[in-house]
């Protein structure tokens, strides 16, 4: 599979599914780490029967992000790539264009005429740097919170 070239020492390309688990607990730590206004106690428990749920986690596409050998981020996508359902990047590693190279190298394998997100309210701002629009006003589901967002995928 293609790795493609970001920053000295990174490289994003998609990951085998041996390597799904440490996805999941990476966007769970991560997402402890930025989306606490995002999440009560319902919410938290939530999210993580979500990573947890082996069967539901496998039934992704995911692209990580390394640092040499060491994931600092994810971007997972379901329904044939047309949602994200996962994506979080270390905090450290925070505006160094990341986040778009997993957006961007997933872009390049697909043929989606658009995506759509559910993002916390702290990711907003990223997604709408990625090209995103809002088109609902935040909603709160099983305790977590979060804003229906859409790109229109143009060639």
């Amino acid at each position: 599979m293609n790795t493609l070239s970001l920053t000295p020492g990174i490289s994003v390309r998609r990951l085998d599914l041996s390597e799904y688990k440490e996805a999941a607990s990476l966007s769970l730590e991560i997402y402890l780490q930025t989306g606490e206004e995002d999440f009560d106690e319902q919410g938290l428990e939530t999210f993580k029967s979500f990573v947890n749920d082996e069967a539901m986690i496998n039934s992704l596409v995911i692209y990580g992000a390394f640092d040499e050998a060491r994931l600092v981020g994810v971007m997972a996508v379901k329904n044939e790539g047309k949602h994200i359902s996962l994506f979080f990047i270390r905090e450290e590693y925070h505006r160094k264009g990341i986040g778009r190279r997993l957006f961007d190298a997933f872009i390049e394998e697909t043929s989606v005429p658009e995506m759509t997100v559910n993002s916390s309210t702290y990711a907003v701002p990223f997604y709408k740097s990625l090209g995103f629009e809002q088109v609902k006003e935040p909603q709160i589901t099983n305790g977590l919170k979060y804003v229906p967002m859409k790109r229109e995928i143009r060639e």
